[in-house]
């Protein structure tokens, strides 16, 4: 899983100064958020925006075993839809986190982007891939941006969990209350999860009536929150 390939927008303006690095969810490709950027750009709210490395990634082809073992992308299987209790791909899951790890240290090290100016984020899959991985590093990062998101190895993240380093790094939670795929109350618990496990920063925004999407009002809400990071 090492060579994953991505979507990249280069800073317009360089050298570099932050970086968003952004993970799809379940059978959908890097390509299927790589308007973000130019979302940002249209908003005008952030000052600095052409000085942002914009990253992609898309997930491996595996089969995924809640569709029958039809191959598609995927961060991790899935065994269960929406069920936090059904057995979990443990070993997919953390080989995703470090996956994003990877590419948060190539922002680092190949574009000389201070850790604290880069935001990791991500829907569904990639929301859960984007929580846990902020729990596993041992530096302090900008923020993350998890939308329809969700923790199904609460235990074996308890077991990994490197503390105090982010837990006072901001975390936006976003989730809709029509959610049929990863139910609102599983985003809700998975908030307080993280609250339990000492992130002070958590917030969790609740879109009424949306589905497992992003809302416009919820893209502008992250907006808002990739400012309040970037500073």
């Amino acid at each position: 899983m090492s060579a994953i390939t991505a979507i990249r927008f280069n800073a317009t303006k360089t050298p570099a100064k932050a970086a968003i690095i952004f993970l799809h969810g379940l059978g959908d490709t890097g390509e299927g958020w790589s308007w973000l950027p130019q979302l940002i750009n249209q908003t005008d709210l952030i000052p600095d925006a052409q000085s942002i490395n914009y990253v992609f990634p898309n997930a491996p082809q595996i089969p995924i075993t809640v569709n029958g073992g039809m191959r598609m992308p995927g961060w991790f299987d899935i065994y269960e839809f929406g069920n936090p209790n059904a057995r979990q791909d443990i070993n997919g899951f953390f080989k995703s986190c470090d996956v994003l790890k990877s590419l948060i240290q190539e922002q680092i090290d190949k574009y000389n982007i201070p850790a604290n100016k880069i935001i990791i984020g991500g829907f569904s899959q990639g929301a859960a891939i984007s929580l846990a991985t902020v729990s596993l590093l041992n530096f302090k990062i900008g923020g993350v941006v998890a939308l329809s998101g969700f923790c199904a190895v609460s235990e074996e993240l308890e077991k990994r969990l490197v503390k105090d380093v982010n837990f006072d790094t901001p975390i936006f939670q976003g989730h809709g209350t029509a959610d049929p795929i990863i139910a609102y109350d599983f985003g809700k618990r998975t908030s307080e999860l993280y609250h339990r496990l000492g992130y002070k920063k958590i917030q969790f925004n609740t879109y009424p009536g949306v589905a497992h999407s992003a809302s416009e009002e919820e893209l502008i809400d992250v907006v808002k929150f990739i400012k309040d990071v970037l500073g």
